[in-house]
């Protein structure tokens, strides 16, 4: 391999370096120990002359969970069973020192909610007796199409008054598709999910089908306006009026959908457990016995099924 000075570059290079020097001794510019510095480096092919850095220590990641970090606030989990015969599924309830225990206190708090719009169905009174048991009640029946959106207008068709339904004729009623419960004017639906493995949590029929739980969202808490409704009609519902109604689908493993919803009738207040996550309730079936002796073989058929899942 060729030395530096066989290199023309190379030695090119070095006879500017000297001469540059040289001009910079005769101005008197140049210190001794610039040359010797320099002269080294040309020694060395030019080399330069690195330093050692220490090292940066390692910082561990710093965790913030309060479990594993074992601060003094550190969540504590407990089961929480269900009121009057429980779930298949159990519900976990965090309770924490650093959390605002009061904010969502199981005294019912009056919490005002927004006007509804002049479509929405929270704007719209039904006669649920007649919804239900009238001459051409749902009580028992499957509706003839999918979703909850043909339940709601199936319902405005036949329990709204004359006055609305002249009001929003033509008009796209508006309801939250995505929520377990609906709000109308004067009632409240509840929908329910069976026979799903994939529900996060299980809703049961009790006692021989006439009762059955629901549990709330995931942001109802005892002082939602919704809940605090919901309450106060399922405690003022009697033996034979109501104006909650409960609305069952099952999911059918042979066509791997959920069927079109069930009318289950009228609902009371059973029991519900204050302060849980979701609010676990149970409810008394009002049309129980009426679904169990209905003169239609296939309503008695389907609501046997229902109850068995």
């Amino acid at each position: 391999m060729p030395s530096s000075t066989d290199n023309p570059y190379v030695a090119l290079r070095a006879a500017k370096i000297a001469r540059n020097e040289a001009r910079l001794a005769q101005l008197g510019l140049l210190r001794p120990s610039t040359i010797t510095a320099n002269s080294k480096r040309n020694s060395q092919n030019l080399k330069s002359n690195t330093h050692p850095v220490a090292p940066k220590p390692l910082l561990e990641p710093t965790r913030r969970s309060n479990r594993l970090s074992q601060q003094a606030n550190s969540p504590d989990y407990k089961e929480v069973p269900l009121p009057t015969g429980g779930s298949r599924k159990r519900t976990l309830i965090a309770n924490s020192t650093g959390t605002n225990e009061s904010s969502h206190s199981s005294t019912p708090k009056l919490t005002q909610q927004k006007a509804p719009a002049a479509n929405s169905v929270r704007s719209i009174d039904i006669d649920v007796s007649k919804l239900v048991l009238g001459e051409n009640g749902l009580l028992g029946r499957m509706v003839e199409q999918f979703g909850k959106d043909y339940v709601i207008n199936k319902s405005f068709q036949v329990a709204s008054t004359l006055q609305d339904q002249q009001r929003l004729s033509g008009t796209r009623l508006s309801f939250n598709k995505y929520c377990g419960i609906q709000e109308w004017g004067n009632a409240v639906f509840l929908w329910v999910n069976l026979g799903s493995k994939d529900n996060i949590v299980v809703n049961d029929f009790l006692d021989d089908g006439k009762k059955i739980t629901w549990f709330g969202g995931s942001k109802m808490y005892d002082d939602s306006p919704v809940i605090q409704k919901l309450l106060k009609l399922g405690k003022d519902a009697t033996k034979s009026e109501s104006n909650i109604v409960l609305w069952i689908r099952r999911y059918d493993a042979k066509s791997k959908k959920f069927t079109p919803y069930i009318c289950m009738g009228r609902l009371s207040y059973d029991s519900h457990m204050p302060g849980s996550h979701p609010l676990a309730f149970v409810w008394n079936l009002i049309d129980a016995d009426l679904l169990k002796n209905h003169p239609d073989v296939l309503v008695k058929e389907e609501y046997q099924t229902l109850i068995q899942l």
